[in-house]
């Protein structure tokens, strides 16, 4: 069973304006072979899509709310992936996920605080 895991990151304050880099790696299946989504949830809302990039980093998608304050990266040869949020406000306060779907369908998720 294939898993992915947090890295990067750190769980804590941000002031205004300031970036933040998440990362999360892959591990148990053939990482390049596959989409990499990010969510986001906010403190008592629903899950909301904030990004996808994909096998090679020829694509990358951002949601409303971070188009033109985020990049989405990825290196397959260590399977992980990153999102770099920037120009950061109190709305972007959330807990993030990245997720992949494997072979089997299952949907791979991390919480990445």
């Amino acid at each position: 069973e294939g898993t992915v895991e947090a890295g990067g990151g750190r769980r804590g304050l941000r002031a205004p304006g300031e970036s933040v880099l998440l990362s999360c790696r892959g591990s148990g299946f053939t990482f390049e072979n596959h989409y990499v989504r990010w969510d986001r949830q906010a403190p008592g809302a629903g899950v909301e899509w904030v990004s996808w990039i994909s096998h090679y980093s020829s694509q990358a998608q951002f949601g409303p709310a971070l188009e033109g304050r985020a990049t989405a990266s990825r290196d397959n040869s260590r399977s992980e992936a990153s999102l770099s949020l920037h120009l950061l406000h109190a709305g972007d306060c959330a807990r993030y996920f990245c997720a992949v779907c494997t072979e089997t369908r299952n949907q791979l998720s991390l919480n990445t605080n």
